[in-house]
């Protein structure tokens, strides 16, 4: 059996909706793109996957932006980054990161046990944290996700540092914008003094 052909308002659309979502593409890597060169903003971007994936949960935002400042990068590139945590993925790193450490850390699974996970976002996940294993729980929690952060920052750096770099080769015009705006941050044209016509001299 052959399936029926796609119709024309179909294909029309599904062609609108790929037009669209390489228009958003090309709109946010011109955006990062704009002034600092690939590697930096790899680093931005890598910057905020790492605080973004961190176990600082409700304090992402802040860490970001502060920590851009403190390594003059681009505060915008490391909140777009900081964005690698949401609802969808911090449950599975946080889970991994908190099994992680506590195999580091030596600690049985009796003495800590595991955690509900996908009650991340309510009070009740915060009030297992409480009684006796508070200090091995918060413990392996820290140590597992910061260590799964990290690597994530990392592979992050490289990731985009090569996929910004052959974006600026198939996009020359990019890259030439980019190093225009680079030159006039670190050299701006001298600022023209307007002289009114009582000043002159006769």
């Amino acid at each position: 059996m052959t399936g029926e052909p796609p119709s024309t308002g179909d294909t029309a659309e599904r062609r609108r909706c790929r037009s669209l979502k390489r228009r958003r593409l090309r709109l946010l890597l011109d955006l990062m793109g704009r002034v600092d060169r690939p590697e930096r903003v790899a680093a931005a971007l890598a910057l905020g996957v790492g605080v973004g994936l961190s176990p600082f949960i409700g304090f992402h935002f802040i860490l970001a932006v502060v920590l851009a400042w403190l390594f003059r990068l681009h505060k915008l590139d490391t909140v777009i980054g900081s964005f690698a945590g949401n609802p969808w993925t911090l449950p599975p790193v946080y889970a991994a990161g908190y099994r992680l450490g506590r195999i580091l850390l030596g600690y049985p699974p009796v003495r800590v046990p595991p955690l509900k996970w996908e009650r991340i976002l309510h009070h009740d996940f915060w009030v297992a944290f409480r009684g006796p294993g508070f200090s091995p729980r918060l413990a392996s929690f820290l140590v597992g996700t910061t260590i799964l952060a990290l690597v994530a920052a990392f592979v992050t750096y490289f990731f985009a540092r090569s996929f910004l770099r052959l974006y600026h080769r198939r996009h020359p015009r990019v890259a030439e914008r980019a190093a225009r705006r680079r030159r006039h941050a670190l050299h701006p044209p001298p600022a023209e003094i307007e002289v009114r016509p009582d000043e002159r001299v006769h």
